[in-house]
C-alpha cells in the first residue's frame, strides 16, 4: 500500500465516509476520548471538532462535527453508554437522518483483536448496515508520534448496494490517528487538542 496524498475530489469523498465512519466517540471516559472543546485534524484537510451535550430529538448527544479545510461538511450525534459508542444520526447537506435503531460505531470498551460487530438502521428507502472487525495490533509513524494502534477494519454497506471500506487505526485515549481508504489513500492525524 503506498502512501498518496488525495485530491480534493478524493478529500470531499473521505469528508463524507469519515463522517459515516464516525470514528471519533466515546463509550468510557478515557478509552474512547470526547468532550466538549476537543479537535482531530488530519493531512486531508478534515477536522473533527467535538461539542455538546446537546439535545437532538429528545435525546442528549455529544455533537462530532466534520470540517473540510474550515468549512463545517457534516455533524453526527453521538450517544456514549457502558454498551460503547452509537450514533443517533447525522446531518449533511441541509440534510439531517435520524437512526432508528441508532447504529453502533464501537463495542463496550477494551476493544481486543478479533472483537467484531454488525449495526444495521433503516431509513424507509434504504438501510444502512455498518460491518467492523479489529483486525490487529500495528505499529504506525504519524506526523504527532509513533503508536501501537488497534486497525479496525469497517464496512458501510446499504441496501440499494453500496458499499465502502475503511480501515481506521484507534489508539484507546487519543482516537483515530490514521484512516486508509478503500483506493488506499493515507489520512493521518496532524494534530490533536486538547
Amino acid at each position: 500500500m503506498s502512501a498518496r496524498r488525495p485530491n480534493r475530489t478524493a478529500r470531499v469523498t473521505a469528508a463524507f465516509v469519515l463522517a459515516l465512519s464516525l470514528s471519533l466517540a466515546a463509550a468510557q471516559v478515557g478509552y474512547y476520548p470526547f468532550g466538549d472543546g476537543m479537535s482531530w485534524t488530519y493531512d486531508s484537510g478534515v477536522t473533527q471538532r467535538m461539542s455538546g451535550p446537546r439535545e437532538v430529538d429528545g435525546v442528549s448527544v455529544m455533537v462530532l462535527t466534520h470540517y473540510l479545510e474550515g468549512v463545517p461538511v457534516s455533524e453526527d450525534y453521538l450517544r456514549f453508554g457502558p454498551d460503547g459508542v452509537v450514533t443517533v444520526g447525522t446531518a449533511a447537506a441541509g440534510q439531517r437522518l435520524t437512526y432508528d435503531p441508532p447504529l453502533v460505531i464501537y463495542p463496550a470498551a477494551p476493544l481486543e483483536v478479533g472483537a467484531t460487530w454488525r449495526s444495521t438502521t433503516d431509513l424507509g428507502a434504504f438501510t444502512i448496515t455498518l460491518d467492523a472487525e479489529v483486525i490487529g495490533l500495528r505499529g504506525i509513524q504519524t506526523p504527532v508520534g509513533r503508536f501501537n494502534a488497534l486497525q479496525v477494519r469497517q464496512r458501510t454497506l446499504t441496501s440499494t448496494g453500496a458499499s465502502t471500506m475503511l480501515d481506521l487505526f484507534f489508539v484507546p485515549g487519543v482516537g483515530v490517528v490514521r484512516f486508509v481508504t478503500q483506493d488506499g489513500s493515507v489520512i493521518d492525524l496532524i494534530e490533536r487538542t486538547p
